[in-house]
């Protein structure tokens, strides 16, 4: 599924796991959390799953800069997202 496609690109470790602590990032959310919440059921639709997944990308664009590699993985797998 998209959720394990997303998980297994090389450039998807930055979004496993999070610090829940960060100050600037106000909802923060990684694939692990995702991947826990479909595996309980928490997702009552599709759609909240897709927000917490468009929230991964927003908070990448937030947190980093524009020329970093992980901005850059953010967009990688944002393309790789909205192909599904």
């Amino acid at each position: 599924d998209i959720l394990h496609e997303l998980e297994n690109k090389s450039c998807a470790y930055p979004f496993k796991y999070i610090n829940k602590a960060d100050k600037i990032i106000k909802h923060p959310i990684d694939l692990l959390t995702i991947n826990l919440k479909l595996k309980n059921n928490q997702y009552k639709s599709l759609k909240e799953f897709e927000k917490d997944v468009r929230l991964i990308f927003r908070n990448c664009y937030t947190y980093n800069n524009a020329e970093s590699e992980i901005y850059h993985s953010g967009e990688v797998l944002e393309s790789v997202f909205n192909k599904k």
